[in-house]
């Protein structure tokens, strides 16, 4: 149902270009720093220019109408988590691929639902490389996605935007509990 869903936005390329065109939020991590900032140098160049990584631009009150699966993942996790300070957006990234390294300014934590393309996994500079279908991420550390080899990859993605991962983690397990 999601795959279906996620047609129903218009896409837009991640890079500077776009990101200069958009609020990024004002969680406290960045501390005033930009996108840019925590782009490694001689990444810089592929983060100007690249289209192959892709964010749903309108996935908002209006759109979620026609998007009830997305609709109800959205309010599960504003009851879980105790906000409504949660964006839902989707994310695409083609074949053949990858995502440099770098941080999701403004967005201390989220959660992805791999809905296509779950062969590739996240790969953090702390951490390593994590393969997973859904979870929780601390996206205010910097992160990659290695080169997607089997199919476009499809994410549904719950930004969560007023709590730190440790936080939402904490909120999250108690209401599995």
């Amino acid at each position: 149902m999601l795959i279906e869903e996620s047609k129903v936005c218009d896409y837009v390329p991640i890079n500077r270009v776009t990101l200069r065109r958009v609020k990024m939020g004002s969680y406290a991590e960045t501390k005033g720093k930009k996108f840019s900032d925590f782009l490694n140098e001689e990444d810089k160049d592929w983060w100007l220019k690249q289209d192959t990584w892709q964010s749903s631009i309108n996935a908002d009150e209006d759109k979620l109408r026609f998007m009830p699966e997305a609709s109800r993942i959205l309010n599960l996790f504003r009851g879980v988590l105790e906000t409504d300070n949660i964006e839902a957006n989707f994310f695409t990234q083609q074949k053949d691929t990858e995502v440099k390294a770098h941080v999701d300014v403004g967005t201390p934590c989220a959660i992805n639902f791999i809905i296509r393309g779950d062969a590739t996994p996240i790969v953090f500079e702390e951490s390593g490389t994590h393969y997973y279908n859904n979870a929780l991420l601390d996206v205010s550390k910097r992160h990659s996605v290695p080169r997607q080899v089997e199919t476009e990859r499809l994410v549904f993605k719950l930004r969560i935007l007023d709590q730190s991962f440790e936080e939402a983690q904490k909120k999250i397990i108690k209401f599995f509990e």
